[in-house]
């Protein structure tokens, strides 16, 4: 690996750190960290419990988008 590719490799994985580290502080979302962070949200979503990171979605939260989705489906 030459040393442009090392550095891409670097910067890479700075952003996904600090992505990480604004979503466990609840400053951005997962959205958004995974944005940040160049991943799909899919990708996003392991990276904070590879780091042992909990969701920050409440389960008020999550009963208000259940919910939604029932509603969805009754239309």
């Amino acid at each position: 690996m030459d040393e442009s590719d090392a550095t891409r490799q670097l910067i890479k994985l700075g952003l996904r750190e600090y992505a990480v580290n604004l979503y466990r502080d609840r400053k951005i979302t997962l959205r958004e960290a995974s944005e940040l962070a160049d991943l799909s949200l899919r990708e996003m979503l392991d990276l904070p419990i590879e780091h042992g990171i909990k969701g920050n979605v409440t389960l008020k939260q999550q009963q208000k988008s259940l919910e939604y989705v029932e509603k969805l489906l009754e239309s």
